[in-house]
């Protein structure tokens, strides 16, 4: 036994991600997905809406681009950046869509009514999964 050492903390074989750089990298996944989903609800909205081919790139660019102005301005001006959010993001989807006013409010109204359709379908699978899955033989 002499002459043999033993660590008492063994080297971990993978390396850990310590904590603001793991919460960093979470943010930056949710985020990504985050810009997914509102740039498809805001694709879908646009095509009902205006009638054109919209593409999946304006509907990103709105989405990120507004997700910072609106969140800055709320930020920054509390109550009346709100209302500056809100015209802000309708500016947005009218510079990107081609799109009058009313093009814009209505895509914007079309959007937050894709986005309750989704969640409903989305929790309807989920909760049929939840369902399904356990009856399933051999799972």
């Amino acid at each position: 036994m002499q002459g043999k050492t033993f660590m008492a903390n063994p080297a971990p074989a993978l390396p850990s991600i310590g904590g603001l750089s793991a919460t960093l990298i979470t943010f930056l996944i949710l985020f990504i997905i985050y810009l997914l989903v509102i740039g498809v609800v805001l694709w879908l909205a646009g095509e009902i809406v205006v009638g054109r081919r919209v593409t999946f790139g304006e509907a990103l660019g709105i989405a990120s681009v507004g997700t910072f102005l609106v969140g800055a301005s709320i930020a920054f001006l509390g109550t009346i950046g709100i209302l500056l959010g809100l015209l802000i993001f309708l500016l947005l989807v009218k510079h990107y869509f081609k799109t009058g006013w009313l093009g814009a409010i209505g895509t914007s109204i079309m959007a937050v009514v894709v986005g309750i359709v989704l969640i409903f379908i989305l929790g309807a699978l989920a909760l049929g999964a939840l369902f399904v899955l356990p009856t399933i033989p051999g799972l």
